[in-house]
């Protein structure tokens, strides 16, 4: 009987099953950083179960000596002038030849008397020799050469125009007129040529500046804060977490899902235990501490691990959450005499 009772005492203090959990609070001099951690805390009641399951808290604190971050972007897009040339090239060419044939009929006059013949005469003409005469004019010929140029200039001058007019027309008209006998024969040619030229040149200019500054300045000798979900876990013998968002909580129906994220600072998990470090905020930290109900999911390849967060489980959240996360009357950085003596601190109950 004595035998046993020694090896019950080592089961019930070994593991998260029968421990207090414990809140520590420790500085890092090699990443300059004050970690305040839970250990332990077990979210189920039962004492031999084989898979437990721990879900602590976890902050790191970091000084910031300073800290600026401006970043002034210009954003300019330069002057774009865009020619728009339209060309427009007109020629009209009227070439008009003309020829024109007019052919008048002969004139009435003496017979012409044949040698051997007697001409007869109308009676009642006696002026017959008179009206012998021809009566058709005499031959003549005329030309006509007429050549007019003419030429027009025009231009327009607007802001984001040029606009340029030329018009060029040359005119030749020559005229050949012969009349002989009864043929009136007359040429005509007209010939007009008219060159106009038509440029129009459109400026189009775009100016955009766009100046864009942000000045993000953090104050001298403040502090930043990293908050993580550290689980303990030992699970089944064929269960691997999955990668991803392997830690789902439904914090009284709210789901917060967590994906593992490593810490900038040296993490040492306990011996025998899977322990992972997920990146958390405060609001979800604050959360489960009041939360009546949390359930816990973790995510394997084949299967998964699911918890109900036990009241005393919670109260312990609610307790670390309450000494190490209340807000401190004056910011202490890491490091200083204040925060050096806050070495291991112990929640038990």
């Amino acid at each position: 009987m004595k035998f046993w009772i020694p090896l019950l005492l080592v089961a019930l203090l070994s593991g998260c099953a029968g421990r207090h959990p414990e809140g520590i609070a420790k500085y890092d001099n090699f990443d300059s950083v004050k970690v305040e951690q839970m250990v332990g805390n077990n979210v189920s009641q039962s004492v031999f179960a084989k898979t437990i399951v721990c879900l602590n808290a976890r902050r790191e604190t970091r000084l910031i000596t300073a800290l600026t971050n401006t970043v002034v972007t210009t954003v300019t897009n330069p002057m774009v002038i865009t020619p728009v040339t339209n060309l427009t090239i007109t020629f009209a060419t009227n070439f008009q030849w003309t020829v024109m044939t007019n052919l008048e009929p002969a004139q009435i006059g003496l017979p012409v008397p044949v040698a051997g013949e007697t001409v007869a005469t109308p009676a009642g003409e006696t002026n017959a020799a008179a009206s012998a005469a021809p009566t058709n004019s005499g031959p003549a010929l005329g030309t006509n050469l007429t050549i007019s140029v003419a030429n027009n200039t025009s231009g327009v001058t607007a802001p984001n125009q040029r606009v340029a007019n030329a018009q060029f027309m040359r005119t030749y008209q020559n005229q050949l007129s012969s009349r002989s006998n009864n043929l009136y024969y007359v040429v005509s040619t007209n010939l007009v040529v008219t060159a106009e030229t038509n440029q129009t040149v459109s400026f189009l200019t775009n100016i955009a500046v766009m100046s864009a500054t942000n000045h993000v300045v953090t104050p001298t000798n403040g502090l930043d804060y990293d908050y993580f979900l550290y689980t303990e876990l030992i699970p089944p013998a064929d269960f691997t977490l999955a990668t991803g968002e392997s830690l789902i909580l439904l914090v009284d129906g709210v789901r917060y899902g967590f994906t593992v994220a490593p810490s900038s600072t040296a993490f040492v998990g306990r011996r025998g235990y899977t322990s992972n470090l997920y990146r958390a905020t405060a609001d979800a930290l604050v959360a489960i501490a009041n939360a009546k109900e949390v359930k816990i999911r973790f995510k394997g390849v084949n299967n998964v691990v699911e918890r109900t967060m036990s009241a005393g489980s919670r109260q312990n959240f609610r307790e670390f959450i309450m000494k190490y996360f209340a807000p401190m009357p004056q910011a202490e950085p890491p490091g200083s005499v204040a925060s050096l003596n806050e070495t291991t601190h112990n929640t038990n109950r």
